[in-house]
């Protein structure tokens, strides 16, 4: 059971929501959050729920520790958590989500030391086992889910129902994002994967690259937004994850437009604590080496996730060099740097063979290699286009804020209202029918 399946859908998100707008008390709410998690992690991976647990049991009494204790029990905690983490990802017994449990983890523990504050064991278990948020993020610290906007039932004036109402579109939109795009993009990329990369042609290697682009967008952004509509529905407000990312003039750019919550957790807790921008342009090379070298790593141990990260670290350091200021005065140059440099950075997120990766880039630049001894259809691009062609228009729309922003401006609207009825019912014939994959980033 996840955020897009029929069981979560029809029964256990409804009937949750009821029970905990029937508890009247804070702290039972927060309970119910508690027990809810552990129903939904126990539902939906019964393998890894005593890890969770036991992480959540070791992260309370780490936090604890740190309060009392201070700087050496931070790092002690610290080493214990990124350790296990490691250990994790090196082993065949990956955790799902392990990377963001864990990092939720760290980051209560860093607060703890930066501003002791006096929460209790029940804020503190709630706050970790949130269900919304623990699998793919965003990555909410607990002082932002503090913001709480549940009023105790018999009080007025009461806002529950607009928080439903908001909490509802934002979870629909990120389900037809999910199930009506990045499901059926996806097709594209493993029709590509069954044909083999040494035969597609070079037009079909840029079709299924810029498929995948939207398909990662679509499926990352689809689960956060449905992590946010489910937890404003409870009363809380979580941060926003992405602000159309490929409207970016440039890559660094790009990366404060998607996976906000990651990027500045690295902000904040990597960069900044190394020196940051502060110390001249030679450190700041060396901590931006070390951020993308550490958020290869975090996706993964394998030779494409470094190539990946380093990839990135490349541009983003070339443009605090001197690109930047070039791109400056040449918005549609910026514009088309980002959208040529982007979507090859996922030609290594999404293969994690060297070998594919290298017939990849031959066929995106296929006009430069021969397709010598090798079988390919010149114009397989014509048949693949005419199947998918409407999911990458309507992805490219969608990737842009209009087509999402004036659903959230018009939820409570005739119209609006219409077409949210028509994702949702649309995307739950989808999953009725079977077509459904699992969230991408659930591996990291």
């Amino acid at each position: 059971m996840d955020f897009g399946s029929i069981p979560f859908i029809i029964w256990f998100l409804p009937v949750f929501v009821l029970i905990y707008y029937l508890i009247p008390s804070a702290q039972g709410k927060k309970a119910a959050i508690i027990v809810g998690s552990i129903f939904f992690y126990g539902v939906s991976c019964l393998s890894w729920l005593p890890y969770l647990l036991g992480l959540t049991v070791c992260a309370v009494a780490a936090a604890f520790w740190v309060r009392k204790k201070g700087k050496p029990a931070l790092i002690v905690s610290v080493l214990a958590f990124t350790a296990f983490l490691v250990w994790n990802k090196a082993s065949d017994q990956l955790m799902p989500g392990v990377s963001f449990v864990i990092f939720t983890i760290l980051a209560l523990l860093v607060d703890t030391y930066r501003k002791p504050t006096e929460k209790s064991l029940l804020d503190l278990v709630s706050y970790i086992l949130f269900f919304p948020k623990l699998l793919s993020g965003p990555i909410a610290r607990l002082e932002q889910m503090e913001t709480r906007k549940v009023r105790l039932m018999g009080e007025k004036p009461t806002r529950n129902g607009v928080n439903i109402e908001y909490g509802a579109a934002c979870f629909i939109i990120g389900l037809g994002y999910k199930v009506l795009l990045a499901n059926q993009l996806a097709g594209l990329w493993r029709e590509i994967q069954t044909i083999g990369l040494p035969s597609v042609s070079t037009q079909l290697a840029w079709m299924g690259v810029i498929g995948y682009s939207l398909q990662l967008y679509f499926d990352f952004q689809g689960y956060s937004l449905m992590a946010i509509g489910i937890a404003k529905m409870l009363g809380y407000t979580m941060p926003n994850n992405f602000d159309s990312p490929y409207l970016s003039k440039s890559v660094s750019e790009f990366y404060r437009r998607w996976h906000i919550t990651l990027g500045a957790w690295f902000r904040d807790y990597v960069y900044i604590p190394l020196g940051g921008s502060r110390k001249g342009t030679g450190r700041t090379i060396i901590n931006l080496f070390a951020v993308w070298l550490l958020t290869g790593l975090w996706h993964g141990f394998g030779v494409n996730f470094l190539l990946w990260g380093m990839f990135l670290f490349f541009w983003i350091a070339m443009e605090k060099i001197w690109l930047r200021k070039f791109l400056e005065n040449k918005p549609w140059l910026a514009h088309i740097y980002v959208l040529l440099v982007i979507p090859l950075s996922w030609v290594f997120f999404a293969l994690p063979e060297l070998s594919d990766i290298v017939w990849c880039f031959l066929r995106l630049f296929g006009p430069i290699v021969p397709y010598e001894g090798i079988n390919v259809s010149a114009e397989d691009y014509l048949k693949y286009g005419s199947m998918y062609w409407p999911f990458l228009v309507a992805g490219i729309f969608f990737a842009f804020p209009f087509g999402e922003k004036w659903l959230k401006r018009n939820y409570r609207r005739g119209l609006g209202i219409l077409a949210l009825l028509v994702i949702f019912w649309m995307s739950v014939y989808q999953l009725a029918m079977g077509l459904n994959n699992p969230f991408m980033y659930f591996s990291f």
